[in-house]
């Protein structure tokens, strides 16, 4: 639910800064944690709210990963073309 919920919020919205995205998945990761290490048991409530947000926060991380894919491509490409610049004209397309 949460990565269907967080295609058309990036979209709407944007996203936000890494460290928030990070924030984001904290609560699974310490739910799953806890109920790892200890006898604790989550509710079904609780699981939902913390997959919602984690799947919403890996759709951003998604766009983060594409992001830094298209900027290595580019400073890659700079290394073997003479126009620099069409390089990174064509690649605020993308970012």
């Amino acid at each position: 639910m949460g990565i269907i919920a967080g295609i058309p919020i990036a979209i709407l919205w944007g996203y936000p800064c890494f460290p928030i995205v990070l924030l984001m998945t904290l609560p699974l990761i310490i739910d799953g944690g806890v109920q790892r290490l200890t006898s604790y048991e989550s509710t079904n409530l609780r699981r939902l709210f913390t997959g919602i947000l984690f799947g919403i926060a890996l759709i951003f991380l998604f766009i983060y990963f594409h992001r830094t894919c298209f900027i290595i491509a580019a400073e890659i490409l700079k290394l073997f073309w003479n126009e620099p610049e069409r390089i990174d004209r064509a690649l605020q397309l993308f970012i």
